[in-house]
């Protein structure tokens, strides 16, 4: 079986090309006492079709910035309306193609969209407003997972927190909470600790690894530089993003593992510097595919 992207039908480059066979290599090496027709339909099934990752925070928190690092492309907004609770919401659309071609089978091709969803900012909201906020888009949408961002100097509310959490932990959304810009002051560590009492209320702390702290099912936090960080003579590089995207792919399991892989399968980068580490997760793909 081969595999093929194509990414708004501009041909892939070299880079493009190395990243994906070593996601091949990483699903093919698992996957290889199973019947090839068999393996096509489940993951054309799982990547043939529109699926959501969301983004919540206050504004001006790097949002945007966080999801371009991890996705490698400039998502640009392409729609805006309404939720039921009248809170404006948008998302951003891009789309990838799975192609699987076999000796004795036609080639298949599926085609799927891929929306990051972004929430209005929650400083005015009741804990309850949150949790059926979240609760109504999650029934909507089913997402991948959930995102939560926030920064030194922007709103975090607890409250606020644990009806997020609450709402993800009941529909069973695993729940992402990045501090980004991590280096702009101490109340990054203030942040974090906010994050861990939240979630430790549903899970305990499974582990801490590279800065990921893991709650088992319901989530982690970890703290991120999405970008260089640059002031006067303070510079930092970009810190913390291979770490998330291994955090959520060693969370996630089932249809969710593959459609997260399927959506950063262009961050070349990424597979490059993290190949090592993503052998770790046969065992996951194993379970997957054993089903």
């Amino acid at each position: 079986m081969s595999i093929v992207s194509n990414s708004n039908a501009i041909a892939l480059s070299s880079s493009n090309e190395n990243n994906q066979s070593i996601l091949h290599d990483v699903v093919h090496a698992t996957i290889q006492q199973i019947p090839r027709q068999d393996i096509q339909n489940y993951l054309h099934a799982a990547v043939g079709k529109t699926f959501d990752i969301m983004l919540m925070g206050s504004p001006r928190v790097g949002k945007s910035t966080l999801i371009n690092a991890i996705l490698q492309k400039d998502v640009a907004q392409t729609y805006a309306g309404r939720n039921t609770c009248t809170k404006e919401f948008s998302y951003y659309e891009y789309e990838e193609s799975y192609i699987t071609e076999t000796e004795d089978s036609p080639t298949r091709t599926s085609t799927s969209s891929i929306r990051i969803w972004d929430s209005p900012g929650i400083e005015d909201w009741t804990r309850l407003d949150v949790k059926e906020y979240v609760q109504d888009l999650i029934n909507k949408k089913n997402p991948v997972c959930l995102i939560f961002c926030a920064s030194p100097g922007t709103y975090v509310e607890l409250e606020q927190l644990k009806g997020i959490v609450e709402a993800c932990k009941n529909l069973k959304v695993f729940i992402t909470m990045v501090i980004t810009n991590m280096y702009a002051s101490d109340e990054a560590d203030i942040i974090l600790k906010i994050f861990q009492d939240t979630l430790i209320r549903h899970h305990v702390q499974k582990k801490v690894e590279k800065n990921i702290y893991y709650y088992g099912p319901i989530g982690l936090c970890t703290q991120v530089n999405s970008i260089d960080y640059v002031v006067d003579d303070i510079r930092k590089k970009s810190e913390g993003i291979d770490e998330l995207m291994l955090g959520i792919m060693n969370s996630l399991s089932d249809e969710k593992l593959l459609q997260w892989c399927f959506a950063i399968q262009n961050n070349a980068p990424f597979w490059t510097r993290a190949q090592k580490q993503i052998w770790k997760l046969y065992s996951s793909f194993k379970r997957l595919l054993r089903h």
